[in-house]
């Protein structure tokens, strides 16, 4: 059994309210790599409840032929189990427009934690 694309939007609007609300707190992470034909951009992780959130910009590598490709751009969202030696990848959503949404707001959720405007608006 697996989840449903509808189940998985409402996880991310239910990470996006949460985040709104800075109920969740991100900061930078490097739970996610890439694979040979990925390379992850930035990664924003929020750890909840024993779980770490990893919302990721990626660009992955498309081959026209041989020695010819284009990097098509995207965004990841995998969720990771806390373990007594880190996190255990769990599960991976599935490509969601709303996941450009929940990276733009964990971008700017690390950006207001981090008082990132602090010395400009004093």
């Amino acid at each position: 059994m697996s989840y449903t694309s509808e189940q998985w939007r409402l996880a991310i609007t239910r990470l996006l309210a949460l985040t709104a609300k800075n109920e969740l707190k991100w900061g930078p992470s490097s739970l996610y790599e890439g694979d040979a034909w990925t390379t992850v951009d930035s990664s924003f992780q929020a750890e909840n409840n024993g779980k770490a959130y990893v919302v990721s910009r990626t660009r992955r590598r498309h081959y026209v032929d041989e020695a010819e490709f284009f990097w098509e751009g995207d965004f990841n969202l995998s969720i990771y189990q806390e373990k007594f030696d880190g996190f255990q990848h769990i599960a991976t959503a599935p490509s969601l427009s709303s996941l450009s949404d929940l990276y733009d707001a964990a971008e700017a959720n690390l950006a207001y934690n981090h008082n990132a405007l602090g010395d400009l608006l004093a």
